[in-house]
């Protein structure tokens, strides 16, 4: 039998710690509404589940052959959160001019927000060792391996997918409240700042 309990207590209090994909979906439905926030938590927590399916048939394993993957994740990783809150850093400083929405804009745009939260957790090296390494350990030997892994990894994306989500629909409201262009630019200022300082710790994070 699976420690769900066990398993809860340890995934909550990181699903509930602000982090990278958190703040990509706060910094989006803040920009295009609670439909980009929403779209954006949905590739998070895909990209959560791509990592859970490689945990489930193995790709552990092979990533202990090959340690500077973890490399690579990081220093990509740093790279895309840094981009982030490079353009929300200038989209303060130089508002965007507001476009006429078309059908075709807003389906591009969905997939730009769905895009920016599965790459910004498919790029990040934590969230990697947390499925990769954490996972397994709440898995008995007697339990099927796969099995158990995808159950433990819905849990998790259920979780963070609900938590995602609130981000969502709380930016999207903050957003329609402080529209005025001043407060619209304190509010990418923040999230600007919020981006580069997890930048920053991923990048000083010798661990």
């Amino acid at each position: 039998m699976l420690p769900v309990w066990g398993f809860l207590a340890v995934t909550a209090p990181l699903v509930l710690s602000p982090g990278p994909s958190t703040a990509v979906v706060l910094r989006n439905s803040i920009a295009g509404g609670a439909r980009a926030g929403l779209y954006t938590a949905a590739g998070a927590n895909t990209g959560s589940f791509c990592y859970g399916l490689l945990t489930a048939f193995g790709f552990a394993a092979a990533l202990q052959r090959w340690p500077s993957a973890w490399l690579v994740l990081r220093w990509a990783g740093v790279a895309y959160l840094a981009w982030l809150g490079i353009r929300s850093f200038l989209h303060a400083i130089r508002p965007p001019a507001p476009k006429a929405s078309r059908p075709v804009e807003a389906s591009r745009g969905d997939w730009r927000s769905f895009a920016s939260g599965y790459a910004t957790n498919v790029l990040n090296h934590s969230l990697g060792a947390f499925y990769l390494i954490v996972i397994p350990q709440f898995v008995p030997t007697e339990a099927p391996f796969a099995r158990s892994v995808l159950t433990l990894t819905l849990i998790h994306v259920a979780m963070a997918f609900t938590w995602h989500s609130s981000w969502a629909l709380g930016g999207a409201t903050l957003a329609r409240v402080l529209s005025r262009p001043g407060p619209r630019r304190i509010l990418d200022l923040a999230t600007a700042t919020a981006l580069l300082v997890l930048a920053w710790k991923i990048f000083a994070d010798r661990g």
